[in-house]
């Protein structure tokens, strides 16, 4: 596809800022682990604002996290982008649980890594048990921690479907678990799928595409909290997949 000069123009200065950035938090992570709670979640709030700002990505937030009012809270999402961490980070600092691919990742990797990312690596077995009580420690500390259930990234187009063992760690801690619906769309609410990271799409082609791609929005739903007392990790994966399943179809018939 031909590019016109001023449209390569306005790219490149995008990707200056957005270097720029990036180099922002590389130089904050050499000292990011000593830094208290409350600098962490100032400057994690801050970055992400400007990466969906430099990207041209427009951040909505609708409802209220859980732990504005009271920490310790489980956040369980459905996962469409990369950009679904830095959309919750945004408005919600959290310890983000990923696939241990990530931090293979060049630079990003190390980054994550920094900000006390929790990896599980899927194909060992028992590691998701050590993710759990990982995570249980956290939440019994009072942390923000939060989880793509569905555990690989897809576009909303079909209800998703939320795993129950890593909500595990909420039960065993006795911790409040939050659904979180992410949807991604244009100006007029349709659904944008400029920003799916599906498929065999690097990472670098999946930011390539975002950059040449204005004008998507993404809201981020905070959900009424549960409950985990007395509940089971299967019970507690349909509730969350049910709230997340029923606002994500009402941004699809909107």
């Amino acid at each position: 596809m031909n590019r016109s000069p001023w449209f390569l123009l306005v790219i490149s200065l995008r990707l200056s800022h957005l270097t720029v950035h990036i180099a922002c938090a590389l130089a904050v992570a050499l000292v990011y682990p000593a830094l208290g709670p409350a600098a962490q979640g100032r400057f994690m709030c801050w970055w992400s604002q400007g990466l969906l700002r430099l990207l041209k990505v427009r951040h909505h937030v609708c409802g209220q996290p859980a732990a504005a009012r009271a920490p310790a809270c489980l956040l369980v999402a459905n996962h469409v982008s990369w950009l679904d961490i830095f959309a919750i980070t945004a408005s919600s600092p959290a310890r983000f649980v990923a696939k241990s691919e990530v931090s293979g990742w060049p630079l990003v990797g190390w980054v994550v890594q920094r900000a006390g990312t929790l990896f599980i690596r899927r194909a060992v077995r028992g590691d998701t048990v050590h993710v759990n009580e990982r995570m249980a420690g956290l939440l019994q500390q009072g942390s923000v921690v939060a989880v793509f259930a569905q555990g690989t990234s897809a576009t909303p187009e079909k209800p998703v479907h939320f795993h129950a063992p890593l909500l595990q760690s909420a039960v065993a801690a006795g911790a409040r678990v939050q659904p979180v619906a992410i949807f991604y769309h244009d100006q007029q609410g349709q659904r944008h799928d400029a920003a799916a990271f599906v498929d065999d799409i690097t990472l670098l082609q999946s930011l390539w595409k975002i950059v040449c791609c204005p004008g998507i929005q993404v809201t981020v739903t905070y959900l009424p909290p549960i409950d985990s007392s007395g509940q089971d990790r299967r019970a507690l994966a349909q509730m969350t997949q049910c709230a997340v399943n029923t606002a994500l179809a009402r941004h699809l018939q909107a």
